[in-house]
């Protein structure tokens, strides 16, 4: 996997961006070219290509990191609202509108990941302007590069955390300054990093051909500049590259461009935007509650595992319903075999409503009686069960019962405390009984505990 990196020309000093001062920066791109950054350290590092032209002269590579002037990327830390990312959007001309003297109309603004452990609603944003923004992106619009992403140059600067006195990202062996220039025609360039994503530059002019370091602000205390060279900058580059945190794997200027320009580095950025989210055990981590991204993969991971139980449950509802129907089948076919021929004529001719099973019970039922045996289905045992439910349901008196051989139709008499039929089967039921209502507040008591009539109404 190779990396391209590649430093911009900075914006032409003068008020209003001309096509001529923009065609004399488009063979300013400086670029170097790492074949194997996964596995180059400080202390075997092979040069790379380099060099400094066009971007059509540049070679092919994997990725690309674009480094962009700090003073072209104006960098502001402040608090932000906690609202939706295409919310934020919106909002962030207006934060940044007291920091502008010319107003928000020709200028891009992007607010950066959070960092860890600091708290949603305080962000850098970086300012850049809009033409010139679009212009680098026109220039680099040619580079047949999978992925890419810009970043201001600031940040493969080292830094001094507050009560630490060593360097930050310092690659092993290379010492990486907090502090850089760049010689632009009679000007001097320095840029210098002030934290994790803050980063200043500034515009000097040369004093008799040398660098005087009394120009520099007193804050930088003894901080000694370094000119910008491909010696330490590319391991840094590297480096900045390697790093799986999501405030730098994420960080990307690229977004800062509105949704409705489409460019071929404009679908880079989505590109490069949905891996960033792909990071394992990194995404979304230390982002807002109300933050839309931080919910978004949990939402569909939630979504699938509600879907499959749905699927899984009517799945097997569907399987419980089809074994249960050729249950049934199979024991009708087995009681056909029993069935006298009197039984089948009657089956056959549509002359009983009664099940196959219900026909087969009947059948042993009267040759039981024949026989002078005594049956469930007799009256004094399918009375003395109406008695039983009738003491269960507190009931004094029926009002109409009628037996037909089989079971009983039964009505109790109308009460100043009516029962439900749902209450009356449910007691029956505790009592090993087969009830079922017939409407009207009529009801009737099944033999066998309701054998017959159970097996009919899963048919």
């Amino acid at each position: 996997m190779s990396l391209l990196i590649i430093h911009c020309p900075p914006k032409p000093f003068s008020s209003a961006t001309s096509k001529v001062a923009e065609s004399s920066r488009a063979d300013q791109f400086a670029w170097y070219l790492c074949e194997n950054p996964a596995q180059e350290t400080a202390e075997d590092t092979v040069p790379g290509q380099h060099g400094v032209g066009s971007p059509e002269s540049m070679p092919y590579a994997d990725e690309v990191l674009v480094l962009i002037p700090t003073l072209d990327v104006r960098l502001i830390e402040t608090k932000v609202p906690l609202v939706k990312a295409k919310k934020l959007q919106q909002v962030l001309p207006s934060l940044v509108e007291e920091y502008l003297l010319a107003g928000t109309d020709g200028v891009l603004v992007h607010a950066l990941p959070p960092l860890p452990g600091q708290i949603g609603s305080q962000r850098t944003l970086a300012i850049i302007d809009r033409a010139w923004f679009y212009w680098l992106n026109q220039q680099l619009a040619t580079l047949l590069a999978p992925r890419m992403r810009f970043i201001p140059d600031c940040l493969v600067l080292s830094y001094i955390k507050e009560g630490d006195s060593s360097l930050v990202n310092a690659a092993q062996e290379i010492t990486i300054p907090s502090l850089a220039y760049k010689n632009n025609d009679n000007e001097i360039i320095f840029t210098w990093r002030k934290s994790e994503q803050v980063g200043l530059a500034w515009v000097e002019q040369v004093v008799d051909d040398q660098l005087s370091s009394a120009n520099l602000p007193s804050t930088m205390g003894s901080v000694t500049p370094v000119e910008w060279s491909w010696d330490w900058l590319a391991p840094s580059a590297i480096a900045f590259s390697r790093r799986t945190d999501i405030a730098a794997a994420s960080l990307n200027l690229m977004l800062a461009a509105p949704n409705t320009r489409k460019t071929p580095l404009k679908l880079n950025a989505r590109w490069q935007a949905a891996q960033t989210k792909g990071l394992s055990g990194l995404s979304n981590v230390y982002q807002s509650w109300t933050d839309r991204d931080l919910w978004l993969t949990p939402s569909r991971w939630a979504v699938y595992a509600i879907s499959s139980i749905l699927i899984g449950f009517s799945l097997n509802a569907a399987w419980l319903a089809v074994d249960y129907w050729r249950w049934g089948r199979n024991l009708e076919m087995t009681a056909t075999q029993f069935l006298s021929p009197t039984s089948v004529a009657l089956l056959a001719q549509n002359k009983t409503t009664d099940s196959v099973v219900t026909t087969l019970v009947k059948q042993l039922t009267q040759e039981e009686r024949r026989k002078g045996l005594s049956t469930d289905a007799d009256f004094l045992p399918m009375a003395a069960k109406l008695q039983q439910l009738k003491v269960a349901l507190g009931k004094e008196t029926l009002q109409k019962i009628t037996y037909d051989g089989f079971h009983i139709d039964f009505e109790f008499k109308p009460s100043a405390s009516p029962i439900s039929a749902s209450e009356i089967i449910g007691k029956a039921q505790l009592l090993g009984m087969m009830v079922s209502e017939l409407g009207n507040d009529r009801f009737r008591l099944e033999p066998y505990a309701g054998l017959g009539n159970s097996i009919k109404e899963s048919n």
